[in-house]
Order: structure tokens, then sequence, then C-alpha cells
């Protein structure tokens, strides 16, 4: 319980790299995301632009690693500065995704490298052996243990544990790599908003009744809109109920919008009259901040409430969430439920109304895989028991926990 002249508690402080890269031109990046994110200023800012900035700062700690890191260097600090990002607002799950997804590729792309030199030496050592039997002179002896010792320093470590020139060679092809997939990863998330869009036509018919809960300004409100916007494309004779989502009134601001851009049925109703009002609907969108191992979704206060109604109608819910939003996170995890409940008591009652008013303004909640008919991503629709194949897709299981050792 918080009570209403209480301030808000600060968030914790992100710990300082330990690593050897101190006064670099990605610490400062690190410094002033890890500020923006204490302050607040993506709490309301579209997913794809959190994301976006997370990346960078991560594809900038890449290109920033002396010239002498390995693979295994880089991964640590890449999971230090992820950690460590993800534990300063933990409510954004998809800060701690985003590192494990970069993780992943750096993963991929150290072993697609391993791989290559491995069979490149392989390969040479042939064509030497064979060159030496057709010459007359034998590839065994000296000169055969020569050509095995340099064909081993192909992965850039002689016989001592050193690293040679060509280690350096290979690093540099490994950073350039990364950072080009990293790129591509992120060139991918900021079109997750039209690509789940794109698919509303699979869901919706002509004359369908959608009931809808808009999120928390555009940490995950932006979904819905998109997607009823582009099935009004399609299926031009829609009709659309919001729920209002008081105390904020989000579903005000949703429904204007939708009827500016050409969705003439639109109804908003009181978040009580949800169950009452279900019966005449088809279809429920609903939109995640986070989708958990076991398929739970992570959503805004309110949303729970709408799904159980559409249970109790035999009514499909569909949820909308970017691949970003997927966690390997799970319920049950000890403390991982305390991280979550209650938002300011700012937007239930103005500071100084009531000195003495306890205010319990409930932020976010869980809605279970059995009240999910599919999740809609920009990886596809996928029922709730396949969340577990995403995530092995996605993410490598060393990186489930980013701050262990």
């Amino acid at each position: 319980v918080i009570r209403v002249d209480s301030l808000t508690p600060l968030a914790p402080r992100m710990p300082r790299p330990t690593t050897a890269h101190a006064g670099t031109i990605a610490d400062k990046t690190i410094d002033e995301l890890t500020h923006a994110l204490r302050r607040g200023r993506y709490d309301a800012a579209p997913p794809s632009a959190l994301a976006k900035r997370v990346a960078e700062t991560l594809i900038q700690t890449v290109a920033t690693a002396p010239r002498d890191a390995s693979a295994e260097d880089i991964i640590a600090r890449v999971r230090e500065v992820g950690g460590a990002l993800a534990l300063v607002r933990r409510e954004h799950l998809l800060v701690g995704n985003v590192a494990r997804r970069v993780l992943k590729v750096i993963r991929d792309e150290a072993s697609a490298g391993a791989r290559g030199r491995g069979a490149e030496a392989r390969a040479g050592s042939g064509e030497r052996a064979g060159s030496g039997v057709v010459g007359g002179v034998s590839g065994g002896g000296e000169r055969g243990g020569e050509r095995g010792e340099r064909g081993e320093r192909e992965d850039g470590v002689d016989g001592h544990g050193r690293r040679s020139s060509d280690g350096g060679e290979a690093m540099k092809k490994l950073k350039r790599d990364v950072i080009e997939t990293a790129h591509e990863v992120m060139e991918e998330m900021q079109s997750v908003s039209s690509n789940i869009a794109a698919q509303s036509g699979e869901f919706v018919v002509n004359g369908m009744v959608i009931m809808t809960i808009s999120g928390a300004g555009g940490a995950s409100g932006g979904l819905p809109e998109a997607f009823l916007r582009d099935a009004h494309k399609k299926r031009s004779d829609l009709r659309v109920v919001v729920a209002e989502c008081a105390p904020r009134f989000d579903g005000h601001v949703m429904a204007k919008s939708l009827a500016e851009r050409g969705v003439k049925d639109v109804n908003v109703i009181c978040d009580s009259a949800v169950y009452a009002a279900m019966p005449s609907v088809k279809l429920v969108v609903l939109s995640a901040r986070g989708v958990l191992a076991d398929g739970t979704a992570l959503v805004d206060s309110g949303a729970y409430n709408v799904a159980l109604a559409a249970k109790a109608h035999a009514v499909p819910v569909i949820v909308l969430a970017g691949s970003y939003a997927i966690s390997p996170k799970s319920i049950n995890e000890e403390g991982f439920d305390s991280l979550f409940g209650l938002g300011s008591p700012a937007s239930a009652l103005e500071y100084g109304v009531h000195p003495d008013a306890v205010v319990v303004n409930p932020a976010l909640e869980y809605v279970p895989p059995e009240l999910i008919s599919v999740f809609v991503t920009d990886h596809g629709a996928h029922v709730p028991g396949f969340i577990q194949v995403l995530l092995g897709e996605m993410y490598s299981p060393l990186d489930a926990s980013l701050l262990a050792k």
C-alpha cells in the first residue's frame, strides 16, 4: 500500500562496470540510457523506441571492445551491461530481452566463425599434404609438424594459448558480423507494429464486433489501435467497443483516434460494463507488456477483467505482443511477482486532495494462458504453448539469467 503523500521510491542504481572499459564512449551512452530509464522517459513511449535505444547501446558496446578481446570477453561485457540496464526499471522486460537477442547474435556469429576457420584449416592441411606427396616429399616429420602447428593457429591462438595476429583479424570480422546482424535485428524490431497489424485480416471478418482496452500511453496501447486501423481498411463495416480504462481514461483517447481515422462505429463503455457488453462481442483484442515463458501475459490493469468476461461468454481473446516482449522469465521465480503491481497514486488521486487517503492503484496484472486463444506477434500467430519454442529460437539458454555467473 502506498500513501498518496509518499514519494515514489528511487529505482535501484545501476552497478558500475568492473571491466576495463571505463571512460569510453560506450560507457557514456550506457549512463545516458540508465538516466533516461530512471527518469521514466520511456514509460509512455512506444516499445520499439526503447528496444532501438537498448540495441544501439549494446551494439556500441560490441564495437568499442578492445582488439585483443575474445568472444567470451564481449559476451561477458554485454551480459554485464544488459543485466544492469534490466535492473533499472524491471517492468520493462524488453530491456533484458533485447540484450538476450544481441547475445544470441554474438554466440551464433562466434560459432559460425569458429566453424569456418576450422574448415579452412582442415582444407589447407589437406592441400599441403597432397602437394607434399606429389612433389615426392613426405608430409610427415618436422615439416609436417610445422604445417599442423600452423593449421592449429588458424583459430587465432597458438600452441601456448597466446593470441596470434590472425586472432585480431578474426575478432575484427566477428565484430563486423555481429554489428551487421544486430542492425538487422534492430530494423526488425522497428517494424513490429506494422507486421502485427498486417495480420488483422486473418482474424477479423465483415460485421464483427471487437472489444479492446487501451494500454497505458504508448507503452502497449499502440498495438491494438494499429491492428484495428488495418482491420478497418480490410473490413470497413467492423464495430469497435473500447473500455475506458479509468482512472487514466486512455480508452477515450484511443476511441477518438480511431474515429478520426475513419472507423465509424466506435463506442466507449465504462470498465464495469464489460461483462454486460460481452454477449454481442465476437473478438477481444488485448496487448501485452510482456509474455512469460509459460504463456502468461503481463498486461495493463483492466485487461484481466476483459479476459475473464470473454472466457465466460466463449469469446476468443487474441493478445498482441512484439517479439521483444517475449521473456524467459516465469511468474514462479522468487520475488518476480513483487516487481509488478502498484503504480503511482498520482494517476488516481491528485497530490494533496486528501492527505490522509490511502490509494491502491494497480498498474499491471497477469492474464494466464488458459484465458488466451492466441498470441499475435511479428513472428506470426502462436498458441500460448508455443512460446517455449519461440524462446529457443530467439535466445540462448545460457542467457536466461543475465546476471548469473
